[in-house]
């Protein structure tokens, strides 16, 4: 199993856009779940809690949750991809990596569309936030 996984973000829109492209790494130990919405080619990543936070609301575990947006354009347009069997989603790529390359430091993400002539896939956005509803 490698030790980190690698997003590589591809986003030519503009020149902010350019900014946050290239590789994004992961702990593998890190990674607690991941799931994927087809309809927005919403990629989510739960990473393992960390913490805890006491506001008013009451204790809750405190968590980072990162978000992609995948696509099958390089140029930041839409382009959800055409995923018809969950075995080839997104969230399977990030299962599969997590786990290939054994004794490896870093395995990248790739993913393939499923449509009549299949797309790559492209992670086109990257996003970690801190959520204390974990």
């Amino acid at each position: 199993m490698a030790q980190f996984i690698s997003f590589n973000i591809v986003n030519s829109l503009n020149a902010a856009s350019l900014l946050t492209e290239g590789p994004q790494l992961v702990n593998v130990d890190h990674i607690e779940s991941c799931s994927y919405v087809a309809a927005t080619g919403v990629l989510t990543i739960i990473l393992r809690p960390y913490g805890s936070d006491t506001t008013a609301t009451g204790p809750a575990l405190m968590g980072r949750v990162i978000t992609s947006t995948v696509t099958t354009t390089t140029n930041g347009t839409a382009g959800v991809p055409t995923i018809t069997s969950g075995i080839n989603a997104p969230d399977k790529a990030v299962y599969a990596a997590m786990t290939s390359n054994p004794g490896g430091a870093r395995s990248t993400v790739t993913c393939i569309d499923q449509a009549a002539v299949p797309l790559r896939c492209y992670f086109q956005t990257w996003a970690i936030a801190t959520n204390a509803a974990i």
